[in-house]
């Protein structure tokens, strides 16, 4: 019995160790296994399942801390504390590309809402341009049209620049990824570089559409500078997120070309409009094609009608100074075509100076009476005052 008892406990003793031998290998090939399905499937994961990886890698981790020391010196060559470690950045890393395609999916969605609006303005400003070479008789009709398309045609730039915005504002691309960045690319489809040559060339051809106002002219060109201005700011990152590599080039020197087409086009009927203001008032302004000519013109314009003035009667002489000093200068070209001039450095204060000095001499000239009396007028204030001063001077004080 008691020989038994003792091959049993024998017995035992020798399964448990067989059991603690096979209990150590199936840690290390299971640690192994679940390292490696991990990994993968961390690599896979999406925005959606990425939050469920975390709670198993820190399971992982937790399930064999108990067997540390033995992984670390069986598992080779990282051991427990640099395959979890590995694990670990893996998960950081995943959990980046997963916030970047959140992002990416918000920014596909304005970008959308963005193009659908884009899209809607351009079929408008298409059926208006069609329907403007119909009307050419119906000029009231045409002038309201020609205001719906210029109107149109300026929101659709904001629209397609605060699209723009909306890409580089948002988001850091040097963050995303290569395969992000293949993502990103794939917006293509919404050709935001397409709607950008689109609203270029609509401007363009709006310049040669009849019923437009001589006046309309400043802002056309002051919308234009800033239009290349925005290009220039952005077109080479739209590009590169936007455009396919063999296409970039091509692309980039296709708006480039059709931009500075826009910039000579609205510069020449800028031109021909402001002639016109002198033409339409009968000034003999000499025509011109810059600030400098228009200094240049202006101020000979006024010296020759100061020189001619002897060889005109009165009424002529006043007739052709208030022409231009109240009709063109002061009523057109100071508040509409001059600011936007100095804007973009066409024309400078000293010569807007120039002008107003020599204009407030050839008034003099025009109407010498009127200016005897303001000289008059100003010299009898002068006396008042000073016979006042002198009054109040001369009072004698009174003592306590």
């Amino acid at each position: 019995m008691r020989q038994a008892l003792v091959l049993c406990i024998a017995l035992a003793i020798g399964v448990s160790t067989l059991t603690a031998q096979r209990s150590d290998s199936e840690v290390k090939r299971d640690f192994e296994k679940g390292f490696k399905a991990l990994m993968k499937d961390l690599r896979e994961a999406d925005s959606a399942s990425i939050r469920s990886y975390a709670e198993k890698v820190a399971a992982f981790k937790n399930e064999f801390t108990e067997h540390r020391d033995f992984l670390n010196k069986s598992v080779y060559p990282d051991g427990f504390d640099e395959t979890i470690s590995k694990l670990e950045d893996q998960l950081k890393e995943s959990q980046l590309i997963a916030d970047s395609q959140g992002r990416i999916r918000d920014l596909e969605s304005q970008v959308a809402e963005l193009t659908g609006r884009i899209d809607a303005m351009s079929s408008e400003n298409a059926m208006l341009l069609k329907q403007l070479d119909s009307l050419k008789g119906e000029v009231a009709e045409l002038n309201a049209k020609v205001r719906r398309l210029q109107d149109n045609i300026t929101k659709r730039d904001v629209a397609v620049f605060a699209l723009v915005d909306s890409l580089f504002v948002q988001y850091d691309t040097q963050r995303l990824s290569t395969g992000d960045m293949r993502k990103l690319s794939s917006l293509e489809k919404n050709n935001v570089v397409g709607n950008i040559k689109r609203s270029v060339n609509d401007n363009i051809a709006l310049l040669s559409s009849s019923g437009i106002e001589a006046l309309d002219f400043p802002r056309m060109l002051d919308e234009q500078r800033k239009f290349e201005k925005n290009w220039k700011g952005v077109g080479k990152k739209l590009a590169d997120a936007y455009v396919g590599a063999k296409d970039r080039a091509r692309e980039i020197t296709a708006v480039d070309t059709l931009i500075s087409k826009w910039h000579s086009q609205v510069d020449e009927a800028f031109w021909k409009a402001l002639n016109k203001v002198f033409t339409d008032e009968q000034v003999n302004v000499a025509s011109v094609a810059s600030g400098e000519e228009l200094y240049n013109n202006i101020l000979k314009f006024i010296d020759d009608e100061m020189s001619n003035a002897g060889n005109m009667d009165d009424a002529a002489r006043e007739a052709t100074f208030e022409k231009f000093a109240y009709n063109i200068w002061g009523a057109k070209l100071k508040p509409v075509w001059i600011p936007i001039m100095k804007r973009y450095e066409i024309f400078t204060d000293s010569q807007e100076s120039e002008i107003d000095t020599k204009v407030k001499l050839w008034q003099s000239q025009v109407a010498p009476g009127n200016t005897l009396l303001y000289i008059l007028v100003g010299a009898l204030v002068i006396a008042v005052l000073v016979g006042l001063y002198l009054g109040m001077k001369k009072r004698p004080t009174t003592t306590a």
